[in-house]
């Protein structure tokens, strides 16, 4: 089980996140006129200020999590749980500033929407909340809470699949079954991309290992291949002369039969960030990745 103070601070943390994306869903919704959006705003900023802080504490926390399991392992393993924290706090640290950046912005629009100081009650203090976010206003207001959205979602998602290291539970997995459980539906304004999947040997589907991990690791490989140039993943399965799995992702080659699968899957983060999240997750659940000169291939071996 988590710590009890690691569970709370990653608690806070997706309370603050879940803040923020009502908020989006509020600067979205027509039922909702400037006066409601001035209103709400005040809320927000402190909701914000309280999230940057839940982040700093998760950070923290994470940190330490990783220092009591590496303090009693060897040397190689101790470095590989300081990896891990380091993964995990770049990503929350990245988040924390996206989300300062937001609290400023906040302020600054929660400042111009009060009503003039001395106004008073009544049709002039009415006055001046109605003005409240102008179109304009709202329109930028709604893109930048919506990346920071989008920002904070994929942070606590990576930080989350780091955490799930700390206490792996490998059990018997079918990676075609792992697969079909992604999600096809767009989610958090991120795209969407169609993958293929070929399997040569159904006994090479079952392995074993921590679903979260897997299932992680194998969307993380579909966004850096894409973030390489990759329009259209191709995902194969075979069977090593050894009895290992290996998952291979790339461009489909003019020699490869049908795929046994097409997918649709939310394109989730390919950049350096969840690169590394990528290395440190494969490197603690004993799953080998490699990643390919050109970043248009990766493997994993079970």
């Amino acid at each position: 089980m988590l710590g009890e103070r690691l569970a709370a601070a990653l608690g806070a943390a997706r309370d603050g996140a879940a803040g923020i994306e009502s908020f989006a869903h509020l600067l979205g919704s027509r039922r909702v006129g400037p006066r409601g959006v001035a209103l709400a705003l005040p809320e927000v900023c402190e909701g914000c200020a309280a999230l940057v802080v839940a982040l700093d504490s998760l950070s923290a926390a994470v940190r330490d999590g990783f220092v009591e399991t590496g303090s009693a392992a060897a040397a190689d393993a101790a470095a590989a749980d300081a990896a891990a924290a380091d993964a995990a706090c770049a990503v929350l640290g990245h988040a924390g500033v996206e989300v300062a950046r937001l609290t400023d912005e906040l302020s600054r629009a929660a400042a111009g929407a009060s009503p003039a100081r001395g106004a008073g009650r009544g049709r002039a203090d009415r006055g001046g909340s109605e003005r409240g976010i102008d179109a304009r206003q709202r329109l930028g207001l709604e893109a930048s809470v919506r990346r920071t959205a989008r920002e904070l979602s994929g942070a606590l998602r990576l930080s989350e699949l780091v955490i799930a290291t700390l206490e792996l539970r490998p059990t018997p997995l079918d990676l075609i079954d792992v697969l079909r459980n992604w999600s096809a539906a767009p989610a958090e304004g991120r795209p969407v991309v169609g993958i293929s999947v070929a399997s040569s040997d159904g006994r090479a589907n079952e392995v074993e290992g921590d679903v979260r991990a897997v299932s992680g690791l194998m969307e993380l490989a579909v966004g850096m291949v894409s973030a390489a140039g990759v329009a259209s993943p191709h995902l194969t399965v075979s069977r090593l002369s050894d009895g290992r799995s290996m998952v291979r992702i790339a461009e489909r080659g003019p020699r490869e039969g049908a795929p046994a699968v097409a997918l649709d899957v939310v394109l989730r983060d390919g950049g350096e960030r969840a690169a590394a999240v990528a290395r440190v997750v494969a490197r603690r659940a004993r799953i080998e990745l490699v990643e390919g000169t050109d970043g248009r291939v990766v493997t994993m071996t079970f």
